[in-house]
């Protein structure tokens, strides 16, 4: 993002924050509480296959993220002034 960005606007990276452990555990908290109220989710019309795939679903990204190779990031960005606005 930041080299595109470079590349093709004005665009410019002042922060950069990554949030992939907090958001690990998250995925955990998710996962438990989807777990604990199947009775819930079976009421809703949804059957075991998709509990098992929700669940593996979440414990596999949940796992992506506690091992860095997925990360969520929050970028705050500040435009370069152009010619005429640095006059």
């Amino acid at each position: 993002i930041e080299r595109v960005t470079t590349e093709h606007t004005r665009l410019r990276t002042v922060q950069r924050i990554g949030y992939g452990a907090h958001y690990a555990e998250t995925l955990r908290l998710w996962r438990e509480r989807f777990t604990e109220r199947s009775a819930e989710v079976d009421a809703l019309g949804f059957d075991a296959v998709f509990r098992r795939m929700w669940t593996f679903y979440l414990a596999y990204s949940e796992a992506g993220f506690r091992s860095g190779y997925l990360d969520v990031q929050q970028l705050l960005l500040t435009r370069e002034p152009t010619h005429q606005e640095n006059r």
